[in-house]
């Protein structure tokens, strides 16, 4: 949606990935939109539903039943968050009245709630379309799911593209009369704007579940076992709405992420085909938290541990390793800082995280560690890996070898 918004994808189009029509009679779904599940009923084995259109309610049976609601955009209880100009970036409309607004009204001031990825994606895409920029974070840093010396370096290079970082201040109320005007923050100033974003956060849409009694895990997302099933062994649960198994923390959490999602959909419907018939169910392998963005020039990536995954659980047998390296050799054209930092157990060595910044060709360079990560592997084996080399790609010495190196001196 940030790149619909920006005019780097020009056709809403490409964005669907499945049309109600396709769905309905290349796929064989009986496929009901305009549609509300209104609540289950786990002893009738029933869903109750309304039709929107004719508000009629009816009940559906269910052998086996998958929740599948996502989650929704956090929008604060502040004044002035209905009015003309403020917006979400969550569902695909969103985007979509965006992109309209921005056409039709031409903003020139823009103010972004929130310092996350869709923050800092937002903001780029603000400053490509000729808005001046205004990035507003609650919390002392932006990127927090970075470490605090990662985010500074993505936090200069926003700056340095012209859009204003303000932490540590909160919004608490936005001001105007239908439109938009100015942001009020709690520290009694005003940050005028014509278009706001609110990028604050997401919480599943677990409501129909906790309806039912069914059990709620981290943030209220729907608790599922390794199977994807509920605490109702006929009910499944899947993506935005439910939690995920960590494989590095061994536990369930609330991490959602757009690959997760869609593995968990296909897990839901394959071992529900699996029970139907007798057979063992698959366990979900889980995830490790891996992300990836872009933000102007650099180049952004993490997965596994961190700093605030040590302190939240008390990890304090993790330690880490911070390098700067060059992305290809210094004399080819392109060559730019690269950041590595190296999350590694102490004793073990064995390597439980990673986070890379850097400009072009730098942050796919996690799915390296991705591998490392989830195969176990030690300092000693990453740094003797086989890379490939040539100078339009890396250094001889890839800097995640460097890394390693750095980690076992």
């Amino acid at each position: 949606m940030p790149y619909y918004v920006s005019g780097q994808i020009q056709d809403q189009e490409d964005l669907i990935a499945l049309h109600p029509e396709d769905a309905i009679h290349k796929r064989g779904i009986n496929l009901k939109t305009s549609h509300e599940a209104l609540g289950i009923n786990r002893e009738a084995k029933t869903v109750s539903i309304r039709d929107i259109a004719s508000d009629k309610t009816f009940d559906q049976e269910y052998a086996k039943l998958v929740i599948a609601t996502g989650a929704r955009a956090i929008m604060p209880p502040i004044p002035g968050i209905d009015l003309a100009g403020v917006f979400p970036m969550k569902e695909f409309q969103d985007g979509i009245d965006l992109k309209e607004f921005i056409e039709e009204k031409k903003p020139k001031r823009g103010v972004i709630i929130g310092g996350g990825y869709i923050g800092v994606e937002v903001s780029e895409a603000f400053k490509r379309v000729g808005m001046q920029v205004t990035l507003i974070e609650a919390l002392p840093r932006i990127m927090t799911i970075m470490d605090e010396d990662m985010s500074e370096i993505v936090s200069a290079e926003i700056q340095h593209n012209g859009v204003k970082i303000s932490t540590s201040k909160k919004v608490v109320g936005l001001e105007g009369d239908e439109q938009v005007q100015a942001v009020l923050l709690d520290d009694g100033s005003l940050v005028e704007a014509d278009c706001v974003l609110v990028s604050i956060g997401v919480a599943p849409r677990s409501e129909i579940a906790a309806q039912a009694g069914l059990e709620l895990g981290q943030r209220k997302a729907i608790l599922v076992d390794r199977y994807l099933r509920t605490s109702d062994p006929d009910i499944f649960a899947c993506g935005d709405c439910s939690t995920v198994y960590h494989r590095l923390l061994c536990q369930p959490v609330f991490i959602p992420l757009g690959l997760t999602a869609n593995r968990q959909g296909k897990m839901c419907g394959e071992n529900i085909v699996s029970e139907l018939n007798s057979k063992n169910l698959k366990p979900f392998p889980g995830i490790i938290g891996t992300a990836i963005t872009k933000v102007f020039d650099l180049e952004v990536s993490k997965t596994g541990l961190g700093t605030t995954d040590i302190e939240r659980y008390g990890l304090r047998h993790i330690n880490s390793v911070k390098i700067k390296a060059k992305n290809l050799p210094g004399y080819f054209p392109g060559a730019s800082d690269l950041w590595v930092k190296l999350f590694f157990e102490e004793d073990s060595k064995v390597i439980v995280g990673g986070q890379i910044i850097g400009k072009t060709g730098s942050a796919l360079r996690i799915n390296t560690l991705v591998a490392a990560i989830s195969k176990g592997m030690r300092l000693d084996e990453l740094y003797t890996l086989d890379t490939a080399y040539a100078p339009p790609f890396s250094p001889v010495w890839d800097p995640l070898l460097v890394a390693a190196r750095a980690a076992l001196k």
